[in-house]
């Protein structure tokens, strides 16, 4: 999930275009004119974003023929999903980014890479990589639209082509939205050296406070899930300095101060992160903290928020197959986890989608299947906490004992912190097999 969070604001942060000049953060919001397009509206802050759609709808009132601006708005609506959590914002983005292209019928890049934005953001990924397509024979050389390309490939599983992608938006435009998008693919290929470096080269790219808070999460998030609590923490700290209300920073906080013990600390800061932005993400991180901590009948409360929160976003387009899959293998329904899981799964073979599935029919009991989409999910060599303890179960599962071992004591190498109720058990687990 939290890598999807990421998806959708670096599709928003290059859609195309010269970008609008939006200041710093205590700047005015810009006075849309016409042929305002899409770019530099990711990581501006609520409230500046408000102004620059409300000035785009009174402009559009008087210049509806504008297909920029009309573009552009729905730009913003996709990013004003992304600050409130709203899902109700992307039907309106449809609708405008449609009208923008009723405007404009031939070489409307803009309205086309901001519909690949919005189908990303729909987790409709094979669409986002169509629209892409449409884009790109406007303009070939046009970073955004690679880059957006970059994540509609990697979310697809096709990760030999999201790396030409990336390099292809590097090449023509280098900054921060390709070089997160690079390391991005070096961590998922184990290379965490190579994705540090690159998310250095990124802030130090850095300029405004929202750039300079975005890329020091990332760092921080990196730090974080290699049990670098310490430089995790200090780069949280960093972002909420440029960015005091920057709530990805909060959840950061949030994540280390469980790694450290803290539960009580932990859902304060999660507390005051999902009453700002209540993602299903943290609601579920959310539930789990109460679980840990004993509150069980807390823990139940955030669940069923997720389930409401996932229904009104299929109800306005998006696809929560992968999410609830997870969901529901850990915290409901192992037959409805598994029916997510395969249709997921029949739209895209990324290794979160093999994860998704392993581990729903491990839930379901049905082991043998569930490790051939364990090993998938391993197959780049990612050293992810969360995909390791999955396969590491359903090898204990099926009395596999040294790979079992193996796969385990690779987990908590990685993480050893990676989640207050799993890592107890991956420890517990581990002991086990020890003894037999």
């Amino acid at each position: 999930m939290r890598r999807y969070v990421v998806t959708v604001l670096l599709a928003v942060a290059m859609v195309v275009g010269a970008g609008v000049a939006l200041g710093g953060p205590s700047a005015p919001a810009p006075t849309p004119v016409s042929g305002a397009n899409p770019a530099a509206l990711s990581r501006v802050g609520g409230d500046r974003l408000d102004d620059l759609i409300a000035g785009l709808q009174s402009h559009l009132r008087t210049q509806p023929k504008d297909a920029r601006s009309w573009a552009t708005l729905g730009v913003a609506y996709v990013e004003q999903a992304r600050l409130t959590g709203d899902p109700t914002y992307y039907p309106k983005a449809e609708g405008v980014l449609r009208r923008s292209m009723e405007e404009q019928a031939q070489d409307n890049e803009a309205a086309l890479t901001g519909m690949a934005a919005l189908a990303a953001a729909r987790h409709d990924f094979a669409a986002a990589l169509a629209w892409t397509d449409q884009s790109l024979e406007v303009n070939p050389a046009s970073a955004r639209t690679w880059a957006v390309r970059t994540d509609a490939l990697v979310e697809l599983g096709r990760y030999r082509a999201a790396q030409r992608a990336a390099v292809r938006a590097d090449d023509l435009d280098p900054g921060i939205p390709t070089f997160t998008r690079l390391s991005y693919l070096a961590e998922l290929h184990g290379d965490l050296d190579e994705a540090e470096r690159l998310l250095r080269l990124a802030r130090r790219s850095a300029r405004t406070p929202s750039d300079v808070a975005f890329v020091r999460v990332q760092l921080g998030d990196l730090a974080r899930r290699q049990g670098r609590l310490s430089a995790a923490e200090s780069h949280y700290a960093a972002a909420l300095a440029a960015r005091p209300d920057d709530v990805p920073a909060l959840v950061g906080r949030s994540h280390v101060a469980a790694a450290e013990g803290t539960l009580d600390k932990a859902i304060t800061l999660l507390t005051e992160a999902v009453t700002r932005l209540p993602a299903p993400e943290h609601l579920i991180t959310l539930g789990e903290l109460y679980a840990a901590s004993g509150d069980q009948e807390r823990a139940e409360e955030q669940y069923a928020v997720v389930r409401g929160a996932a229904r009104l976003a299929e109800a306005n387009g998006v696809s929560t197959d992968l999410e609830l899959a997870l969901f529901e293998a850990d915290h409901g329904d192992p037959a409805a986890a598994v029916r997510a899981a395969r249709a997921e799964w029949a739209r895209r073979h990324s290794i979160h989608a093999a994860d998704a599935l392993g581990w729903a029919l491990h839930a379901a009991g049905q082991d043998r299947e569930a490790l051939r989409y364990a090993r998938s999910a391993t197959r780049l060599g990612t050293k992810d906490a969360r995909l390791l303890f999955h396969r590491g179960m359903i090898e204990t599962a099926l009395g596999r004992v040294g790979a079992a071992r193996r796969t385990l004591r690779a987990a908590l190498a990685a993480d050893p912190h990676f989640s207050p109720l799993r890592a107890p058990i991956a420890r517990r687990t581990l002991a086990n097999l020890g003894r037999s």
